[in-house]
C-alpha cells in the first residue's frame, strides 16, 4: 500500500465512479443483448474491470457470487494463456470450477484492452447459461458425484482470435447443450458486454493519459485497503466463532456443517473454516473460488458496505480453508449446486461478525434459495410448427425469502440474499417461454421470525404443468428448524422453506429438499416456498402500533 501518491482525493473518487459506470454500461449491453430469460429478466450475470496486473478495479452491482470469482478465474486463465500472448480483439473463455470458476453453467469471458499496443486493462463478463448439458434439463443435479456429470467443461481457451471466432468451440458448445440457439446468443451477448468495456476504458485512459490513469487506479485501490484496515482496527481484537447447518438429503441424512472462526488482530482479519464438513458425494461441494468470493462479500458487508468494491478491499483478509472440505473440494467433486453451500458460508461469517457491524447487528437472512428448472417438449397443439413438431423448451426460476430484522428495523420481504441477487422470473415470461402457468405468487403470512423487529416475509409460488410430460429438477434449503434462519438478541427464527407437489389435492406430497429428474404430468402443480428472515430482539418489546400494522396488512 502506498498512500503517498500525488493524487487528489476528489479526482480519485471521480475516477473510481467512472470505472463503475463503465462496468454498469457493460452490464446493460449484456442484458439487452441476451437471449435467455435467466439473464435478461432474472439478472443472473456479472461484469467487471481489471488492471493489467489482474487486480479488480470496478464491478457492476449484479451477482456477488459471480463477481467475486473473477480474480481467481483470471489468475488461472492467465497461467494457462499468459497475458503477454493476448492480442487486441482476443476473447478468452473458461467455465472449469477447478480453474477459478463457479459451476459449469457460469461461463467466464475475459478480453484485453489495448491503447497504442499497450495493455491498459481487462474486461470480464460472466453469465449463467440455463443449460450446459448433463443428465437433466438446466444441468444442475444435486445427486451428481463427479463434475464430469455436470455438462461441458471448457478449459482456458481463446474464444476469439483478434476478433475472429474460434468456430470449433462454438460448434462443440452447440452440440452439447439443450438450447444451442440461446446458449450461443448469450455467449455473444457476453462478448458485446466485453466490447463495450473495451471502448469505454480506452476512452477514459485517453482522457486522463495512461500515466495519470494508472496513478488514479493505484490510489483507488490503496484507498479501499486503507478504509477497510481502519475500520477493522476500530474493532476489538479477538476470535469470533459461528456455525451453520444445511441439509444434505442426498449423500447423507446428516446435515452439512459450516464452521468458521474469525480472528481480528490489529488492522487485519483471518477467516478460518477448520472444522467444516468434508466434501461429500453430491453436488453441494463449493469450489475454492466461490468460497473466497463469499468470504470477501460477507466481510465487506460488515466492514465497509458503503464503498465501491475493488481488489484493495480484499487485501486485509486472510482465508484458511482445509483442502478436501466441502468448501475446498478435490477434483473431480461435483459442484453444480454449490450455491446452497456458499450461501451458508456467507451466513456463517455474518453470524460471527454480526455483533461488530458499525450499523448494528442483524438476524439471519434466508438462504433457502428455492429453485426449479424444467425442460422437455412443449406438446400443446398451438406450439407445434408447420410440420407438426413440438418445440423443446427449457426454463428456470428462483423464489425469494425474507431478510433478517435488525436495529435498523424489520427485514425486507421477498429478496434473493447474499451471493444471489437474482430477480423473480416474470409470470408472463414463464408462460410465454414454457408450458408452465404461474397460478400463485404471494407473501407467506407469518413467515418472518417474531422480534422487536420482525424478519422479512418469504414468497410462495405455484407452477402448473400444461404439457403431458415435463422433466423437473429443484432444490431448497432451510426446510427444518435446525437449519432455519436464526434469530438474534431474543428474536425468533424465520419460518422454514418447502417444495410441495400438488398442494391442496388428494395426492399432495411434500418433496425432499433436493429433487432430480421428477416427471410432471399435465395438471401437476409444483409449489416453492422460501424461508422467512430471523427476528431481532425480544418480541415482547415490539411497538404495539407495528403489531397492529402487521395484522392490518396481513403480515401475521
Amino acid at each position: 500500500m502506498n498512500m503517498k501518491r500525488n493524487v487528489d482525493a476528489i479526482a480519485r473518487d471521480v475516477f473510481q465512479s467512472q470505472l463503475v459506470g463503465i462496468a454498469e454500461e457493460m452490464s446493460m449491453s449484456l442484458r439487452r443483448a441476451a437471449f435467455s430469460s435467466i439473464i435478461w429478466d432474472m439478472y443472473d450475470y456479472a461484469c467487471g474491470l481489471f488492471d493489467p496486473e489482474g487486480r479488480m478495479i470496478a464491478q457492476a452491482e449484479t451477482i456477488p457470487a459471480q463477481l467475486g470469482i473473477m480474480s481467481t478465474a483470471l489468475s488461472h486463465v492467465s497461467a494457462a494463456i499468459p497475458r503477454s500472448t493476448w492480442r487486441p480483439g482476443d476473447v478468452l473463455v473458461c467455465n472449469d470450477p477447478f480453474r477459478g470458476c463457479t459451476h459449469t453453467m457460469d461461463i467466464v469471458l475475459f478480453s484485453p484492452v489495448f491503447l497504442e499496443d499497450q495493455l491498459i486493462g481487462i474486461t470480464s463478463t460472466i453469465a449463467h447459461h440455463v443449460d450446459i448439458g448433463g443428465k437433466v434439463p438446466c444441468t444442475e443435479a444435486a445427486d451428481n458425484i463427479e463434475v464430469f456429470a455436470e455438462g461441458l467443461i471448457i478449459p482456458p481457451l481463446k474464444l476469439l482470435f483478434e476478433g475472429k471466432p474460434n468456430s470449433p468451440i462454438f460448434d462443440i458448445l452447440a452440440a452439447n447443450v439443450r438450447d444451442p440457439h440461446s446458449c450461443l446468443g448469450d455467449l455473444r451477448a457476453q462478448i458485446a458486454g466485453c466490447r463495450t468495456g473495451e471502448r469505454r476504458l480506452a476512452d477514459l485512459y485517453l482522457t486522463h493519459g495512461v500515466g495519470k490513469a494508472r496513478d488514479l487506479t493505484e490510489a483507488a485501490l490503496d484507498y479501499a485497503e486503507t478504509y477497510m484496515r481502519r475500520t477493522i482496527s476500530s474493532m476489538p481484537d479477538g476470535r469470533r466463532e459461528a456455525e451453520v447447518l444445511i441439509e444434505d438429503d442426498v449423500a447423507s441424512a446428516e446435515p452439512i456443517r459450516i464452521k468458521v472462526a474469525v480472528d481480528i488482530e490489529g488492522d487485519s482479519l483471518t477467516v478460518d473454516f477448520t472444522g467444516t464438513s468434508e466434501q461429500r458425494d453430491n453436488a453441494l461441494n463449493c469450489p475454492i473460488a466461490s468460497t473466497i468470493s463469499m468470504v470477501h462479500y460477507a466481510t465487506k458487508c460488515i466492514v465497509a458496505p458503503e464503498i465501491a468494491q475493488n481488489d484493495g478491499c480484499n487485501r486485509p483478509i486472510t482465508i484458511i480453508v482445509p483442502e478436501g472440505s466441502i468448501l475446498n473440494p478435490r477434483r473431480p467433486a461435483a459442484v453444480s449446486v454449490r450455491h446452497l453451500t456458499q450461501q451458508a458460508l456467507a451466513d456463517a461469517v455474518l453470524k460471527a461478525l454480526a455483533p461488530l457491524a458499525p450499523s448494528g447487528p442483524s438476524a439471519a437472512c434466508h438462504t433457502s434459495f428455492p429453485t426449479m428448472g424444467a425442460g422437455g417438449f412443449d406438446e400443446r397443439p398451438a406450439k407445434r410448427d408447420s410440420n407438426g413438431a413440438s418445440p423443446y423448451y427449457i426454463i428456470s426460476d428462483i423464489v425469494g425469502g425474507g431478510m433478517g430484522g435488525s436495529l435498523q428495523g424489520d427485514g425486507m420481504d421477498a429478496i434473493d440474499s447474499h451471493g444471489g441477487n437474482c430477480a423473480l422470473l416474470s409470470g408472463e415470461v414463464m408462460e410465454t417461454l414454457s408450458p408452465f402457468r404461474v397460478t400463485r405468487t404471494e407473501l407467506i403470512r407469518g413467515s418472518g421470525g417474531r422480534g422487536k423487529y420482525r424478519g422479512g416475509l418469504a414468497i410462495r409460488r405455484d407452477y402448473m404443468c400444461l404439457t403431458p410430460r415435463a422433466i423437473l429438477g429443484g432444490y431448497v434449503q432451510q426446510t427444518r428448524q435446525e437449519t432455519a434462519p436464526w434469530g438474534l438478541s431474543g428474536g425468533d427464527a424465520g419460518g422454514t422453506a418447502a417444495m410441495v407437489l400438488n398442494p391442496g389435492k388428494a395426492n399432495e406430497k411434500r418433496l425432499s429438499s433436493k429433487v432430480i429428474g421428477l416427471v410432471l404430468k399435465e395438471g401437476d402443480v409444483l409449489r416453492l416456498e422460501g424461508a422467512g428472515g430471523g427476528g431481532f430482539g425480544d418480541p415482547g418489546e415490539r411497538d404495539p402500533a407495528a403489531i397492529e400494522r402487521d395484522k392490518r396488512e396481513g403480515y401475521v
